[in-house]
């Protein structure tokens, strides 16, 4: 049994994997497990450590993107095939092999683990968790403490799991009056081993590599910034701040988790929280002889925190597509606990297939819902059919014209990211400076963008940053481009299109030049659109990734919008040149 799902997640996973990067966090992590660096708070020391399979694996002739996603799969899957086991203990081989099969395969899972991401790597440690936790003899609380420390050093959010590892940790009943002895010495134990785990943290301050590295963590002043994500506010999910409700929050949690323990027959949120919570409560009325009281109810409560507690916290709007797609990662946690008690209430199910002919039906509705679940997953989207991020990128790198030094301001993660990855790992764009306009007001940001243009003035503001150019003698030619709006200052620049982004024009009393005539501006943004990749068709989008959609809708605005000014002025023939040029959408 454990052979065959470990050829369906192996399966799956080789299906998944990205050819090309992606958006979310990705390309900074491809760049950084194949280049060198430290990545964004709180630092992940585990995904530099699996960058020597990603450089092996690309040394090997694998695509970059794929070798770095590789490792972050595999751990994935190894994530599920570790917790078999115990579900075989608890539930019989036939539920293990099911749940395991059912959850692996579902979408959030796939989309978020096969990729070159912190989640696959965050399911394994999690994974440990649960192993050493739930074993068949009560684990020593150093060992617990060691797994778990080492566990919240990927992640965070795998302090979640600290009521599992305190319920297995508790000591077994002593006398009345020996209680307290046993109680704090395996607290000690317990705390001693976190701190030995976490220790794993302090590897930031290694090596001074890499062409991206967030922070300064060669300081202990800085590690510990670094590592307390102060730069985003130590208990915030990210650098934008956003007015939401606990309601939306656990609405879109139990639609989340509804459709992965439903193969994606339903996402609606009422069907999925009486799905979770009736799984739960059945799994707590017939606790498995197999496991024991303490640990078996820190579990009960660690499903608590991360269905309930923690979605409750979060400050990203869920009802938007972008929110959502960053919120229902975290789900992942929470499937992983919920297949204990998953297994749990459909243990009785083994009991009833007493004979040949129910084995059979059962094994055939089995099949059949991890059937659905795959093709759920295949029809949302997964990685490897999706190569317009990387697209993207380049195409905004080539955008400027080859060897002249520009700068390109922009902002958000599915642009600066991937961006970094075709710089670094591609080799595109070596005269191009791009500026994330969210970081500038980060000092250490600022020192690294100076350390690639020594003559950048020193200014936290991109619309200020951008006239501290032009009145600098050295740096005054400099062609600056606009690849998003991420401001009011910067919605009402001067500008012209070209190729995929927008050339400001500076304003008279800084300009060089004449401003251009229209002519001019369609030879420059033809001359660009020239250089770019051509694609193989329209991008293929997916509900999967949204942030696909959003560059798609960027590429060719440039394109439209000179369209439409030159009809309006009365040059037909240009606008018609470039309508037989306008790349696919």
């Amino acid at each position: 049994m454990l052979l065959v799902v470990a050829v369906l997640l192996i399966a799956v996973m080789i299906w998944a994997v990205p050819r090309s990067v992606q958006p979310g966090d990705a390309g900074e992590f491809a760049t950084i497990m194949l280049d060198g660096g430290v990545p964004h708070p709180s630092g992940y020391p585990w995904m530099r450590i699996l960058g020597f399979p990603a450089r092996l694996f690309h040394a090997m002739g694998v695509p970059p993107a794929t070798a770095a996603a590789l490792p972050c799969a595999a751990a994935g899957c190894l994530a599920w095939l570790l917790l078999h086991p115990i579900l075989v203990r608890i539930a019989g081989a036939g539920v293990a092999t099911f749940v395991v099969a059912l959850l692996g395969t579902a979408s959030v899972v796939v989309v978020h683990t096969c990729d070159s991401e912190v989640w696959g790597p965050h399911l394994l440690m999690s994974s440990i968790v649960l192993r050493v936790a739930l074993s068949k003899r009560q684990c020593s609380p150093l060992v617990l403490g060691l797994v778990l420390g080492l566990a919240v050093s990927h992640h965070l959010t795998a302090v979640l799991l600290v009521p599992l590892a305190v319920g297995a940790a508790w000591p077994s009943r002593e006398p009345q009056d020996r209680w307290l002895v046993p109680l704090v010495s395996a607290g000690a134990k317990g705390i001693a081993g976190s701190a030995l785990g976490l220790t794993a943290m302090a590897t930031l301050a290694i090596g001074s590599g890499g062409h991206w590295r967030w922070g300064d963590t060669g300081t202990l002043s800085g590690l510990i910034h670094h590592i307390s994500r102060a730069d985003y506010g130590v208990l915030q999910l990210s650098l934008h701040q956003e007015a939401v409700t606990v309601t939306d929050q656990w609405v879109r949690t139990a639609g989340s988790l509804g459709s992965a323990l439903t193969a994606g027959f339903t996402a609606a949120p009422l069907a999925g929280l009486v799905l979770t919570f009736g799984i739960c409560g059945f799994a707590c009325w017939r606790r498995p002889a197999a496991l024991a009281r303490g640990p078996w109810w820190g579990l009960m409560v660690t499903a608590l925190a991360t269905v309930v507690g923690f979605p409750a916290l979060h400050n990203i709007d869920p009802t938007r597509v972008f929110g959502a797609w960053i919120l229902e990662r975290f789900d992942l946690l929470s499937l992983l606990v919920l297949s204990i008690p998953l297994a749990v209430a459909l243990g009785p199910v083994s009991g009833w297939a007493s004979d040949a002919r129910r084995k059979t039906l059962l094994a055939l509705l089995a099949t059949a819902l991890v059937g659905q679940q795959v093709y759920n997953t295949g029809r949302r989207g997964v990685a490897s059919s999706d190569t317009f991020v990387e697209h993207y990128a380049v195409a905004l790198l080539r955008t400027p014209t080859p060897g002249v030094r520009s700068v390109v301001f922009g902002t958000d993660d599915h642009r600066t990211f991937p961006v970094l990855y075709a710089q670094v790992v591609l080799g595109e764009g070596p005269d191009v400076l791009y500026i994330d306009a969210s970081l500038l007001s980060h000092s250490w940001y600022r020192r690294m963008l100076r350390r690639s243009w020594p003559s950048l003035p020193d200014v936290d503001k991109p619309v200020r940053l951008m006239g501290a150019i032009w009145q600098s003698p050295d740096l005054a030619q400099t062609p600056i481009y606009l690849a998003n709006n991420f401001s009011r200052p910067s919605a009402n620049l001067n500008r012209v299109p070209e190729g995929v982004l927008w050339r400001i024009v500076p304003p008279p009393s800084l300009a060089t030049a004449p401003p251009p005539l229209p002519a001019e501006i369609v030879e420059l943004h033809r001359a660009a659109l020239g250089r770019l990749r051509p694609m193989d068709g329209p991008p293929s989008l997916s509900a999967a990734h949204p942030f696909t959609g959003d560059l798609a809708a960027h590429y060719n605005e440039p394109t439209r919008r000179l369209i439409t000014s030159l009809m309006a002025t009365g040059h037909t023939d240009l606008a018609q040149a470039l309508a037989d040029d306008l790349p696919p959408q």
